[in-house]
């Protein structure tokens, strides 16, 4: 049997008065305009305040720095906070706090509340951060939150306001289902299908191309020189202090073991959890008759489709333990049914439930030979980041006393790696992938000067790198005796897809009068083929065509020909026929696209409640603190 996979909160997180707390929200927040007002007055520590809440200068300046440590490995390492002020990056991320203490602050006015013991099993239960065995991998971890600027602080901090927010955010997330003439007509318009006749034209099949001179060759050589330009390499020296290298080292007694598993019991113990379902109505009266209906034998789906005009999907809370439950009414309701019973009504502030639970999960414990190889390979991994924390410490003391890089690693017994030519995207001299190269140090590489070192840098929790500089060459174009042939092939092959260009418009202009394809196609002695049936998307093809054909050809109105280019084939094409999609025989793609309209529809939502709790709580900025921290 395989086995389920176990869902985080996150992904079952509470479903509870989605429709009521919805409306309650909406007759809360949603009275109010939207707006900000300036306030430069305030203290410059504080960049802006959300209610009770502040955004600090040190907060604003953190995201900031993770933003442009991302973008440097798109634009490269000279990319900084100025520019992406210019690109709005830093308004983003002011924003983006803002949104977030928008949403904390309604959350706390609710009473809702994430305890640390749920922050704990979310991140341990996060397939991010766990090793290949399935196991939380410390290691992981902090190389992952490392490389997001991060230290464990800020991160659990900023999880857990993601789980509170997303929690908060469930009234509106929960039961939104995407109404169904949308879902049909975007169904419809995807998944149509077409079969195309076509033929293709190669432009190694145009002939008697006239013999061209040096002279010509020379100018088209010059005309696309960017073609024939040798990329910017670089000669560098790496050393990499690497925490693989040296863990297997680490030894890790029992008795630490179990320390360490009797110190952190509580990540290995899980409470009773169970599979709740719930019926919420807005009064007494139809909470009793629904109830009535269903201990009188009704299905519990059916009575809640046809008296509370609730699906089936809305039905489900998912499983959870007590402490996930937030509303105490419920929480001792659900908690003290058997499996399968339905409760009598009970009264929350959102309105009248009906819980059902038809799954109960003991509580469990993972006992220390469970997790002993877990532990042990935290241990081992914490005590290797000291130890290598400490060998960087003697690899700069002998670079500062005047080693190179290359000596102080041999002293230290660490490997020296030569990569004689090095291109921005990582290859060699031949176009080969330069294997083992971590993304920092190729981006290190590119931002060192010549005959200079690097700082040495870590990388996450993996280990430290240091690297010279030995030598650069610059791009340089390529001599045209040294490339002639290459030119030549290149010029030959623009010349034959100028000719196959015109001999498709003309023929286009043929198909326009009596002329078929088939009859082109036995002209030009190729083949007439038939495609497959495929969508938009190209889906269902067999070959490949021009993703500008397949355009041109579900806009095609009838049989009109319509034509494409790829870097070696010209293509002309009709329409042979279309097939609707079926919505009944493809219910999986119908709930799929329903999903993603949802999310979306949960997305726009959000927005405009994160405008109305903008008013409601109010927002202001300090702009003179924004333009100092940058």
């Amino acid at each position: 049997m395989s086995e389920i996979k176990k869902k985080t909160f996150r992904e079952k997180i509470l479903g509870w008065g989605a429709k009521i707390l919805l409306a309650l929200l909406i007759l809360s927040f949603g009275v109010w305009g939207i707006g900000d007002y300036i306030a430069p007055q305030q203290g410059n520590d504080v960049v802006a305040k959300v209610g009770s809440s502040e955004i600090t200068v040190q907060e604003f300046q953190g995201g900031v720095r993770r933003q442009v440590t991302r973008l440097q490995g798109i634009f490269g390492s000279n990319f900084n906070s100025e520019q992406a002020k210019s690109m709005g990056i830093t308004n983003n991320v002011l924003e983006s706090l803002i949104q977030r203490n928008l949403f904390a602050e309604g959350a706390r006015s609710m009473g809702l509340l994430v305890g640390n013991d749920l922050v704990s099993r979310e991140i341990r239960d996060d397939n991010r951060f766990k090793s290949q065995s399935g196991n939380f991998d410390r290691l992981r971890f902090n190389q992952a939150i490392q490389n997001a600027g991060l230290n464990e602080g800020s991160y659990i901090t900023l999880f857990k306001g993601q789980l509170l927010q997303e929690q908060f955010l469930s009234g509106i997330s929960n039961g939104m289902v995407a109404p169904k003439i949308l879902t049909n007509s975007v169904f419809l318009h995807r998944n149509e299908k077409r079969i195309a006749n076509f033929i293709e034209i190669k432009h190694s099949s145009i002939k008697n191309i006239p013999v061209t001179t040096d002279e010509s060759l020379k100018k088209f050589h010059k005309d696309n020189a960017r073609q024939f330009t040798a990329p910017e390499y670089r000669a560098i020296t790496l050393v990499q202090l690497q925490i693989k290298d040296i863990i297997d080292e680490i030894a890790v007694s029992d008795a630490k073991i179990q320390e360490s598993y009797d110190d952190r019991i509580n990540e290995f113990q899980f409470p009773e959890s169970r599979k709740i379902q719930q019926i919420l109505v807005s009064d007494e009266k139809k909470a009793n008759e629904i109830a009535a209906k269903i201990t009188a034998g009704n299905d519990f789906a059916k009575i809640a489709k046809d008296v509370a005009k609730i699906e089936a999907a809305a039905l489900d809370l998912g499983t959870l333990t007590k402490a996930q439950l937030p509303i105490k009414e419920l929480a001792d309701s659900a908690f003290t049914l058997s499996e399968n019973v339905v409760s009598a009504p009970v009264k929350s502030p959102l309105g009248w439930h009906i819980l059902r639970v038809t799954k109960i999960n003991a509580a469990t414990q993972k006992m220390l030979p469970q997790v002993r190889a877990e532990i042990k390979k935290g241990i081992a991994s914490e005590k290797a980041v000291d130890s290598l924390y400490k060998l960087s410490n003697k690899f700069e003391d002998e670079l500062a006393n005047g080693a190179s890089i290359e000596e102080a690693a041999k002293r230290l017994n660490f490997k020296i790696r030569k990569i004689s030519a090095l291109s921005a995207n990582g290859q060699g001299l031949a176009g080969e992938k330069i294997s083992d190269l971590n993304p920092a140090i190729l981006q290190t590489a590119f931002g060192t000067e010549q005959d200079q070192d690097s700082a040495l840098t870590d990388f996450g929790d993996s280990g430290y790198f240091i690297l010279h500089v030995d030598s650069i060459t610059t791009p340089t174009l390529r001599p045209f005796n040294s490339i002639r042939s290459n030119i030549e092939i290149a010029w030959k092959a623009r010349q034959q897809a100028n000719i196959s260009d015109n001999k498709v418009k003309a023929l286009i202009d043929r198909l326009k009068g009596s002329a078929g394809l088939a009859q082109i196609a036995k002209e030009l002695k190729i083949k007439l083929e038939t495609t497959s049936e495929f969508t938009r998307s190209g889906a269902g093809l067999k070959v490949p065509l021009p993703g500008e054909l397949l355009n041109a050809l579900f806009a095609a109105k009838g049989k009109v020909a319509v034509s494409a280019a790829s870097d070696s084939s010209h293509f002309i094409a009709q329409v042979k026929d279309i097939k609707a999609a079926d919505p009944i025989a493809d219910k999986k793609d119908i709930d799929e696209i329903s999903k993603q309209l949802q999310d979306n529809i949960t997305n726009d939502i959000s927005t405009q409640f994160a405008n109305a709790l903008r008013i409601k709580l109010g927002v202001t900025i300090n702009r003179s603190a924004f333009d100092s921290a940058l």
